[in-house]
């Protein structure tokens, strides 16, 4: 019996270890997106939101650690968008980059509460939020590949409250990390570089696939979708980058 409990307790102590050790990129788990070609995510409580481009152009909600999905609808501001972000209330912001306009959609159903015009093509959108799930929005962050920066706007009608540039320019999404305070953005091929807000790069890592188009943080991890495989990775994403870690891991590079 005792050889029997030491051996659990020295497993448990190992899994805990292990937990506990994840690094900044580490997989925790991965699925197969709802649809081919993800242009952006964007995490609330309870689900994982996925833009879908296609024809139409469908925002799916699905289990963050699965992919199951609970529900869809056609974006009903046209085809032509990349970029999601969702702040409290249920709101789900879209960037269309025909018109370059920045939609306030309800996140069920995709009804459309207001929009406004960003100025540049929205390719990246996230909440400027103080708590997961876009729990203290402030503000709307975009991000465009020509000019390659990234914006705040106000939440009511767009107005550019402050910017920087983005030193690895990129059409794909991004996310805000809170913790960190990171924008975190891909790069091809299979980059991801976390900015912050005055565009210094304070991290980055390297994801299994290429072409990061879809970005969504909460709770310490980063979901990624990559076009190249259709797949979404969770990854870790600990909320204590800026303090240099007693052992890189699996950190690929860390800026300082």
């Amino acid at each position: 019996m005792l050889a029997k409990y030491l051996a659990t307790l020295t497993i448990s102590l190992v899994v805990a270890a292990a937990s506990a050790g994840a690094t900044l990129g580490d997989v925790v788990c991965s699925f197969r997106a709802p649809g081919p070609s993800v242009r952006g995510m964007a995490r609330s409580p309870t689900r994982l939101h996925v833009l879908v481009f296609g024809n139409p152009t469908r925002i799916y909600r699905v289990s963050p650690a699965t992919g199951s999905v609970y529900g869809s609808w056609s974006i009903p501001c046209g085809d032509n968008c990349r970029g999601l972000a969702f702040s409290e209330g249920g709101h789900l912001w879209v960037g269309n980059y025909d018109n370059d306009c920045v939609y306030d959609c309800a996140a069920t159903t995709g009804s459309v509460y207001r929009s406004w015009n960003a100025g540049h093509d929205p390719f990246g959108l996230a909440a400027h939020c103080t708590g997961d799930g876009g729990v203290g929005t402030t503000a709307i962050l975009s991000s465009a590949y020509v000019p390659s920066k990234c914006w705040r706007h106000a939440k009511a009608n767009g107005r550019v409250l402050s910017s920087f540039a983005i030193e690895k320019a990129s059409y794909f999404d991004i996310a805000w990390d809170h913790r960190n305070r990171l924008v975190w953005m891909g790069s091809p091929p299979n980059s991801v570089y976390g900015y912050d807000l005055s565009g210094s790069i304070v991290a980055s890592f390297e994801v299994p696939s290429t072409h990061p188009y879809g970005m969504a943080y909460y709770n310490e991890c980063l979901w990624v979708g990559c076009d190249g495989n259709d797949y979404i990775y969770r990854v870790k994403c600990p909320g204590n980058i800026g303090v240099t870690p007693t052992s890189i891991g699996r950190i690929k590079t860390l800026y300082r």
